[in-house]
């Protein structure tokens, strides 16, 4: 014969023993002292945190609180028929595998009988939100409008899935997830009630491990009982659980914080090699770096682990590092549901994680140390115009706005592409020198800094050589305005107007150019590439769509002049009805056919 499970033999059964739930019972507990009971209650939140049970203490509360005068239900008949389950006005369905609409008509013939031996009828629906939507329409009418002696109880995980008609018509009690001290608490009464020999770092392993659930950490204990016997050590519940030891995990994340990947992968090996549950290793790891954490921002009131255990690694910790593996864990955790082998996903990432943190602290410093020597060393000099110019024109000063990515843009006369930057700064050399071997002034950054054509050299020809370039600039900072743009052709050049044609003469992008804000944008675009105070008109692409409109017009016209020039049978009307027709071809303009 079974024996009952600890989580069904320390169900709470009265106000009292319920854990971490004051807001519920005191909301609860006051409406039935001051007679405040509504007809129907939602009890919604998370698996294994007493809602089934909250309503039955509740169905208990309400029908002894009339002779008893008290809430905290008695070892009495009432109260002891309804913790067996015999008691025929409460009534619990499951709604999982009652979910049609004859379930609930059932429900609806029956809701009208007054109860037998309480004063209240109490119909539980568990997981309500399995019903299908014919259900609660058929429930609806129902649960607005019940009999006086009836209460509603609707026990769901997903409130969300129940329909706002039902919510409206229902207090809504929210149930939290218990915290990892309310269940070890209770783990250790539960041990001494059974006189078990519970360890306290036992007892917080298994409370870490029921999320916040009571009946798994009570199935965790029940497990672990049937394991070890009376005594329970944190060593079983490591075994058990598919873990390893807490000095095996520090050793693991002293050597990811000490940026040491042959030693993380030798003890990541190791402990996957073992026998260690992959899933239960990163949730372990992603438990200590969050302690780390906390030690490291001086929250010692949720810290749990004893500092020995956590002192060496805060040694070679720091804040940046500890959130960086933390969010690596996180994208770790997020991606095991769609891995075949958790534990190989587990040391890829890990090593990539090691690996760029090294990289960007050996790396970084170089960088920025080569930018400033390379600018202190070798001033900007101004470009230098082609061979056939007279004169040098100054580099355009300094702007104000955002650094934005530069383009090379070749001379019209220089065909060929503009050639990588050399490794080493240029030298002094004369201007024909330097753009003929680098197509403009060599930049000081990482990165080559392109050529502009002077402002004096623009004309038509040089800005539709350059507009290719001005278009890729676009599309790296504006990718809406490169839509409009990208099939766009210059064909026209004057008074710093640039004329353009689209490809795909759409209104819409007409009118989409033609506002303040494009046509900020594009002004200053064009600034950075030509190096001029451009604008585009806007008016006379608005005048071609006018024109080709026209054009289509005047040809739909034309073809009909040609139609109607077009010689046609002539009918001569009959004497009695020349009048008639006379009358209506003057009244319309027409002629007579």
């Amino acid at each position: 014969m079974s024996r009952l499970t600890f989580y069904r033999k320390y169900r709470s059964q009265h106000f009292s023993e319920l854990v971490g739930q004051e807001h519920i019972v005191q909301t609860l507990t006051n409406a039935i002292t001051n007679n405040r009971l509504s007809h129907a209650y939602i009890f919604s939140g998370p698996r294994g945190t007493g809602k089934t049970s909250v309503a039955r203490i509740f169905a208990k509360a309400v029908n002894t609180f009339a002779t008893e005068n008290q809430c905290e239900t008695l070892d009495n008949e009432i109260c002891q028929r309804i913790t067996s389950g015999v008691c025929v006005d409460i009534v619990e369905i499951d709604a999982a595998s009652n979910t049609g609409v004859d379930n609930i008509r059932d429900l609806n013939d029956k809701v009208n009988f007054a109860p037998v031996e309480c004063a209240y009828k109490f119909y539980i629906i568990d997981e309500v939100h399995m019903l299908s939507t014919g259900a609660f329409n058929a429930l609806l009418k129902t649960l607005e409008e019940p009999p006086q002696h009836t209460i509603f109880v609707l026990a769901t995980t997903e409130p969300h899935k129940i329909p706002i008609t039902i919510h409206s018509r229902c207090q809504h009690l929210r149930f939290r997830n218990l915290t990892e001290q309310e269940v070890k608490q209770q783990l250790l009464h539960v041990a001494e009630k059974e006189t078990l020999t519970l360890a306290d770092d036992a007892a917080a392993i298994l409370a870490r491990n029921s999320a916040g659930c009571m009946r798994d950490g009570l199935s965790l204990l029940d497990q672990m009982y049937s394991f070890t016997g009376d005594t329970i050590t944190s060593d079983d519940v490591i075994t058990i659980l598919g873990s390893c030891s807490l000095d095996r995990l520090c050793d693991l994340v002293l050597a990811l914080f000490s940026q040491e990947p042959e030693e993380a992968l030798t003890i990541l090996t190791q402990i996957l090699k073992s026998g260690i549950n992959p899933l239960q290793l990163l949730k372990d790891l992603m438990f200590l770096t969050e302690q780390v954490l906390m030690v490291i921002s001086k929250n010692d009131a949720f810290i749990t682990l004893q500092q020995e255990h956590i002192k060496r690694l805060t040694e070679q910790a720091t804040l940046d590092k500890t959130i960086a593996l933390l969010d690596c864990l996180a994208h770790i955790e997020s991606q095991t549901r769609w891995f075949l082998n958790p534990g190989l996903l587990l040391q890829i990432r890990l090593i990539n994680f090691m690996n760029q943190e090294s990289t960007s602290n050996t790396t970084a410093s170089p960088l920025v140390s080569n930018q400033n020597s390379v600018s202190q060393e070798v001033p900007p000099q101004p470009i230098s115009p082609p061979a056939s110019q007279p004169k040098t024109q100054p580099a355009p000063p300094p702007s104000s706005k955002p650094a934005k990515m530069q383009f090379n843009i070749p001379q019209p006369a220089t065909p060929e592409p503009s050639k990588p930057p050399a490794s080493e700064p240029a030298q002094s050399q004369p201007a024909s020198t330097v753009n003929e071997s680098t197509g403009g002034m060599m930049n000081h950054a990482p990165q080559a800094q392109e050529t502009k054509p002077p402002v004096g050299e623009l004309s038509l020809t040089s800005i539709q050589n350059h507009w290719p370039q001005f278009l890729e600039t676009v599309k790296q900072a504006h990718l809406g305005l490169f839509t409009i743009l990208r099939s766009s052709k210059v064909v026209g050049f004057q008074n710093n107007e640039i004329s353009i044609t689209l490809e795909q003469n759409i209104q819409f992008f007409i009118e989409k150019l033609a506002e303040e804000t494009y046509q900020s944008a594009i002004k200053g675009y064009l600034n950075d590439v030509f190096n001029a105070s451009l604008t585009l008109n806007v008016g006379d692409m608005k005048a071609q769509a006018m024109e080709m409109v026209s054009a289509v017009s005047d040809a739909v016209k034309l073809t009909n002049t040609q139609e109607e020039q077009t010689p046609q049978p002539v009918r001569m009307p009959k004497r009695d009805e020349e009048k008639p027709i006379n009358d209506i071809v003057s009244l319309f303009e027409g002629t007579v056919l």
